[in-house]
């Protein structure tokens, strides 16, 4: 029998770029990918927390890291900062010009393995995006990508992760991302793995970073926010596809925020990433509000400024200067 890394490295190798010609057969290889993660899950489940945490994630980074490097286009941002709703645009935009069925998400190649015309388009968290942009193998072509840095204040960020680790998150994601269940929200913000500290080092990491690559595009989540076709026809353009204002007026209105909600209770998508884990809980639903600023309806005026306090110290300045004038 081979050793569990070697099954799961073959099985990764098998999701990669696979050749579809019918909606069935992409299904299967979504089926595929979903197949992937749970043995990932499974093979690992035995082995002591620590072990398993940590092979977990060489395994996760290794599927990442393959599919980054075989798209055309890379979608980078932190959990939380609206890339669910920038997927539905985006694919709501692919569906109606090339007649896609309008229940289907953009999952990678799913797309393009229909239609050529649709590139392949990465989105990831970038977990484990560093050591490949530093590799001498990859690097150069990495930074050679079109690439949309995707930016929501961290606040916001922070509040919504909270809610994404409490109401939605499975046992297996709260273990591999050390969430503790306990505590109030102020202290998941400023004290949780997946709070302000880590959200604010990932900006300030990647806003530094990708200053040196060719082709980025920095997407505020704000911005889309306050002019949605404008923004989305500045970003199409960057990525050279020649949609027309009518068809991204379309797009926009199909997935605006209150059309995301009501498609979510239907389950429309019959997708897990835009399914409410419990109906009867707004908060448990993937589109929960959106607001910008929406973080200051959940603490009080002390808390405030003790989160406003910290995050403009750990920001780095054009950043915290950017989000401030955002969230007021």
């Amino acid at each position: 029998m081979k050793p569990v890394k070697a099954l799961l490295a073959e099985l990764a190798g098998n999701c990669i770029r696979y050749n579809a010609s019918t909606c069935s057969d992409c299904c299967m290889m979504i089926d595929r990918l979903r197949l992937y993660r749970a043995g990932i899950w499974a093979l690992t489940a035995p082995l002591p927390r620590a072990r398993r945490v940590a092979l977990r994630h060489r395994l996760r980074a290794e599927l990442d890291n393959r599919r980054v490097l075989a798209a055309d286009i890379l979608v980078l941002s932190r959990a939380k900062s609206g890339r669910t709703w920038l997927r539905a645009m985006l694919s709501r935009l692919y569906q109606a010009r090339h007649g896609l069925p309008e229940q289907q998400l953009l999952e990678y190649d799913n797309f393009h393995a229909q239609n050529a015309a649709i590139p392949v388009i990465a989105m990831t968290h970038g977990h484990y995006l560093e050591k490949l942009a530093a590799s001498e193998r990859h690097g150069k072509a990495l930074k050679a990508m079109p690439v949309v840095f995707l930016l929501r204040d961290p606040r916001d960020v922070a509040v919504s992760e909270y809610f994404q680790s409490t109401r939605r998150a499975s046992a297996y994601k709260r273990e591999l991302y050390q969430v503790e269940d306990s505590g109030s929200m102020f202290e998941f913000v400023m004290q949780s793995p997946l709070g302000l500290a880590a959200i604010c080092d990932y900006l300030n990491h990647w806003h530094q970073e990708l200053a040196g690559w060719d082709r980025v595009y920095r997407l505020y989540y704000e911005t889309l926010r306050a002019e949605p076709e404008a923004e989305m026809a500045r970003l199409l353009a960057f990525l050279g596809a020649d949609f027309s204002t009518e068809e991204i007026s379309e797009a926009v209105a199909f997935t605006s925020f209150e059309a995301l909600k009501r498609k979510e209770r239907e389950n429309f998508f019959k997708n897990s990433r835009l399914k409410a884990r419990n109906v009867e809980d707004p908060d448990s639903y993937k589109v929960r509000r959106g607001k910008v600023g929406g973080y200051r309806d959940y603490f009080s005026d002390s808390e405030i400024e003790r989160i406003d306090r910290y995050v403009e110290e750990r920001l780095l300045p054009d950043l915290a200067e950017r989000f401030r004038i955002a969230a007021d």
